[in-house]
């Protein structure tokens, strides 16, 4: 056997033809493995890593193929695929499998690469059965956990074809969930296959999925470019073929549930699913997961529906089988090996006991939001930081001032005009937009309390929109009276029952220096004014830049409240009337 090492995927007609044969010999073929796959990531995530391909040669023909990737110093090595798919393995003839691993091993040991990490590697693979065995011969020590249960429907045979068939149709939950959406338009399934037709949906499924995770508390991977590339690159390659599919549920021409996934050796795969969550309660997404096994049971050329990786709920409803991946570490320190063990058992230690996983889990989150701070600058900062909140909390003074906004709208009309700036309500897709420009954590942690509030119908939210549609500053408003002030921990009285407070006023770092804030708040008074409104906006003493662009918005200053604390006395909130310029306005001393 003769081992090439190439240092990239080499776009090679020749070897992808007899990588994918390669593939097809395989007791499990996954389109994971293919040379289109392989390709895919190297050319998104070229610059992040650097690449291992092990190509395996009897004579001229190709028996064996591992993709890897190295962190920058060539010490560990993983599988390229591991964030991207579902399954990854050693590819080879079953007759070279073990000389092909022993091969590989031996070159990693002379590279001095310490140590292999193996994620999403099947269970029933050739490669976990014999790797302990092949890294021992080469002085590597191995730890092997369980990772992930695939759900899985299986449609070995037309009898259990026909019991999934039925149990499908026979959902009235679902039935009725397609009769509710049909009053609207008619319910339709739509496969998507071409790449022209996929790369003109492409945009509106990326926004709908980051747009969704936002809804639920979280950021989507295609809220990354790279992620975004590399399914683009992978259906540009995969349609050539015919293997991905785009799959959509519309309601007339509106799609309501999208699926990005793949059709390959008699496997259809739930890949990348998202649906529109304004149609949450019918259930759409679980709509057309149903309406693709329904096809599948139906087409004699697919004899299993792969869920995928995690233990959504939903999934269960529909699985008649699973399939178990692996994550083995293969190290030279024997150390390295038993932390892990040690850190996996003790893992799972914790999850047995509910109150104290919940309890370790707050504790890092804290940890971790101390070390990710833009403030945080190592451990002594940490502390540094830590210290400093134990005396806000015995010594602490603070000042809010409050500022009411002009009579007159007609100067911000102007600015918005001049700068080509409209103002917008918010939505999901509104923060999606945002959360797909940026990778700044301040950013994405704002559209995630944003979503939060939309969730929650708290307020109402404003974003000031460049000509090109991006969204350049966000603003909320909400009643003034029982507002509660977290900088104070107050509930706020109104002046008056028409007031309302402007809050929460953000502008992304890539927009920032450029006056949005103030002309977004100039606008939205403006606007709330026009409705019979009366706007207030706030801002601590000490953010000086605030304070700033709300002057220059002629906002005037009307009264302030002060919150103090002395040792472990009660806190004590007043307010403070301000002479302005302007007759001031009846302000309640309650505040």
């Amino acid at each position: 056997m003769r081992l090439v090492l190439h240092s990239e995927i080499p776009e090679d007609q020749n070897l992808r033809l007899q990588w994918n044969e390669l593939v097809l010999q395989m007791a499990r073929p996954e389109v994971f493995y293919t040379y289109e796959w392989a390709l895919a990531v190297d050319r998104a995530y070229r610059a992040s890593m650097p690449r291992l391909l092990f190509l395996a040669y009897e004579d001229d023909s190709l028996v064996g193929v591992i993709a890897l990737a190295t962190d920058s110093l060539r010490r560990r090595a993983f599988f390229l695929a591991y964030t991207t798919a579902d399954y990854c393995d050693f590819l080879c003839a079953p007759r070279y499998h073990l000389e092909f691993m022993d091969a590989v091993f031996a070159e990693l040991r002379r590279l001095n690469l310490a140590n292999l990490q193996l994620a999403n590697l099947p269970a029933d693979s050739l490669t976990a059965t014999a790797l302990g065995d092949v890294a021992a011969r080469h002085r590597y020590s191995v730890f092997s956990q369980p990772a992930y249960r695939c759900a899985q429907v299986v449609l070995s045979s037309p009898e259990r074809r026909e019991s999934v068939l039925q149990m499908v149709q026979g959902n009235r939950k679902l039935a009725r969930s397609f009769k509710v959406m049909a009053k609207t338009a008619p319910v339709t399934l739509r496969h998507l296959r071409s790449w022209e037709q996929i790369e003109s949906a492409f945009p509106r499924f990326a926004e709908a999925h980051v747009a969704r995770f936002l809804a639920t508390g979280r950021i989507s991977n295609l809220a990354r470019p790279e992620r975004r590339v590399f399914l683009a690159e992978l259906a540009r390659l995969l349609s050539v073929p015919g293997w991905v599919a785009l799959s959509h549920l519309l309601i007339g021409d509106q799609p309501v549930a999208w699926n990005y996934g793949f059709q390959f050796a008699g496997s259809w795969f739930w890949y990348q699913p998202t649906f529109d969550s304004r149609w949450q309660l019918h259930s759409p997404g679980l709509c057309l997961l149903w309406k693709i096994v329904e096809e599948a049971c139906e087409n004699p050329e697919i004899n299993l529906v792969d869920l995928g990786l995690g233990a959504e709920g939903y999934k269960e409803q529909i699985a008649t089988g699973e399939r178990r991946t692996l994550y083995i570490t293969a190290s030279r320190s024997l150390l390295v090996s038993v932390k892990e063990a040690a850190r996996y058992h003790t893992a799972e230690l914790v999850k047995s006991v509910p109150r104290l996983e919940s309890s370790v889990r707050r504790a890092l989150h804290s940890l971790s939001s101390l070390r990710s701070s833009p403030q945080a600058g190592g451990s002594s900062s940490v502390s540094g930081r830590l210290v400093r909140s134990c005396v806000r909390e015995l010594l602490d003074r603070r000042e809010i001032f409050f500022f009411e906004s002009p009579q007159n709208g007609e100067v911000a009309a102007e600015l918005l005009e001049q700068h080509s700036l409209s103002l917008q309500p918010v939505n999901l897709e509104t923060l999606a937009v945002i959360a797909m420009d940026t990778d700044d954590q301040e950013t994405l942690a704002y559209l995630l309390r944003a979503a939060g509030r939309l969730r929650a119908k708290f307020g109402q939210a404003f974003a000031l929109v460049a000509e090109g549609g991006m969204p350049i500053h966000l603003c909320w408003v909400a009643d003034f009276n029982d507002f509660h002030m977290s900088e104070l921990d107050h509930k706020l009285v109104a002046p008056s029952l028409d007031s309302v407070l402007l809050f929460d006023c953000f502008t992304p770092r890539s927009a920032r220096g450029r006056g949005y804030y103030g002309m977004a708040v100039s606008a939205v008074a403006a606007q709330l004014r026009a409705a019979g409104k009366r706007p207030w906006i706030f801002s601590s003493i000490t953010n000086v830049s605030s304070l700033r662009g709300i002057e220059k918005t002629r906002f005037v200053r009307r009264f302030s409240l002060c919150r103090s604390r002395v040792l472990f006395m009660d806190a004590s909130v007043r307010s403070r009337l301000l002479i302005t310029a302007e007759p001031l306005s009846e302000v309640s001393s309650a505040g």
